[in-house]
């Protein structure tokens, strides 16, 4: 399968090619909000193909993006099985990952405000305010609701067909008596999260 390089430059390619198009479509029946239309889908296309890859299923590269909240994204590693339905499908996976985001940040932030309130201190309802801004914005803006969600899943399903094409193409030569020698095993993870996967977090 191809690395995370060559999945990043299979997002940003496809999400060059989408602006055009989405303008087109856009402007055809409200030219006024074709140019934000157009932004809200490329770029939920760049942020769910970048950060919220389907090789999130692994210890990978994209998770090193994620910084020191690489760990989020822990418990959907140990869950979730590589390259199977739950990560790899091109409508459910994408949204399963948004939900799963979602739900790990509400329980963090509800956890973190629960224990300050232990010790006393107050936070204020920001996981309720959030909320509460997500389901208006769906009322009273669905169009651009659909057009982020359109983009999230399309930058999912630029790295799982690219797979897909790398899988079929390797089986397809096959048939043929030609086989590649390359071990895709290991295609997305760094060496220096093999280290230290070996340790504590495998």
């Amino acid at each position: 399968m191809p690395n995370a390089a060559t999945h990043d430059v299979i997002t940003v390619a496809t999400g060059a090619l989408l602006a055009p198009v989405t303008y087109l479509l856009l402007a055809a029946g409200d030219p006024e909000r074709a140019s934000t239309g157009v932004a809200v889908l490329v770029g939920a296309h760049l942020i769910s193909g970048i950060l919220f890859s389907p090789d999130l299923d692994i210890d990978s590269t994209v998770d090193d993006r994620w910084g020191v909240l690489f760990w989020i994204w822990r418990p959907y590693m140990w869950l979730i099985p590589h390259r199977r339905f739950w990560s790899h499908s091109l409508l459910f996976a994408p949204l399963f990952r948004l939900i799963y985001f979602y739900s790990m940040a509400m329980l963090i932030y509800i956890g973190g405000a629960w224990l300050l309130g232990r010790t006393g201190v107050v936070v204020p309802d920001l996981h309720l305010q959030a909320s509460a801004w997500i389901f208006d914005l769906m009322r009273h803006n669905p169009g651009m609701v659909r057009l982020f969600l359109l983009g999230f899943i399309t930058g999912s399903a630029a790295h799982t067909i690219a797979d897909w094409l790398v899988t079929g193409g390797k089986r397809y030569l096959n048939l043929f008596g030609l086989r590649l020698k390359g071990n895709y095993r290991d295609h997305d993870r760094p060496v220096s999260r093999r280290n230290r996967s070996a340790g504590a977090w495998r």
